[in-house]
């Protein structure tokens, strides 16, 4: 039995999740589809030591990096970025989009 060729637009599915992936937890998270592997990758962008994840879902890597999220808030609670403005909140283990942070007033 011979091999059989992939081609990059058999995996497409595949892609467009780990793109989908990537900008959902970017910019701390790099994810990655290995076609030939055929699993999901994320590699961890901060400054803490995290080995890189895998899973064969997308939804399977999703729940690790947020695992893995965790982790690092609690162990680490300065190796992830939190925004400069005085009385937001937000950081980039928020799994909320960055909205507009209050003005300093409504901060106050």
């Amino acid at each position: 039995m011979g091999a059989v060729a992939r081609h990059a637009g058999d995996d497409e599915a595949g892609y467009l999740a780990a793109r989908r992936l990537h900008a959902h937890h970017r910019p701390l998270w790099l994810v990655l589809w290995g076609a030939v592997e055929g699993h999901y990758i994320a590699l961890y962008q901060g400054d803490a030591d995290v080995t890189p994840l895998t899973d064969t879902t997308p939804d399977g890597l999703d729940a690790r990096i947020r695992q893995a999220q965790a982790v690092i808030a609690r162990t680490r609670p300065h190796s992830y970025w939190h925004c400069p403005v005085r009385g937001c909140a937000w950081a980039s283990i928020t799994p909320t989009p960055h909205a507009p942070c209050p003005s300093p007033r409504e901060a106050s």
